[in-house]
């Protein structure tokens, strides 16, 4: 994720809980991305990964499939920054303790088209 172009890493806990607790959530699949679009203040798409510990118990699985969600986000960068306004977005999985880079591609196009029809 890089800086210039208007996609950074959610790295802030008062923002990350600011999501979870005044943000709306859209589902498709495995995964889940939870949002907050502030009025005002925000320049820039801040993107935050995580896989909770009760879905997916062993760390480097954990480990994984976080790398395998921060690849799918670069690869479609551009189509990221087109459909989503700037604000703060945060990636969870919900899934099985193994998952494809294909199926997580898949569900990311699904939660990048159901966020669409939501807004």
């Amino acid at each position: 994720m890089t800086q210039e172009n208007g996609l950074e890493k959610l790295k802030s806990k008062i923002r990350i809980d600011l999501v979870f607790k005044r943000g709306k959530a859209v589902r498709s699949g495995a995964l889940i991305m939870h949002y907050f679009i502030p009025e005002e203040g925000v320049e820039k798409t801040h993107v935050g990964v995580g896989v909770p510990k009760k879905s997916v118990i062993m760390a480097y699985r954990r480990n994984r499939i976080k790398r395998q969600i921060k690849a799918v986000i670069r690869q479609r960068e551009e189509e990221i920054l087109g459909s989503l306004s700037p604000g703060f977005y945060m990636l969870l999985y919900k899934g099985k303790s193994s998952v494809s880079s294909e199926s997580l591609s898949l569900d990311f196009q699904g939660l990048l088209g159901n966020f669409r029809e939501c807004d």
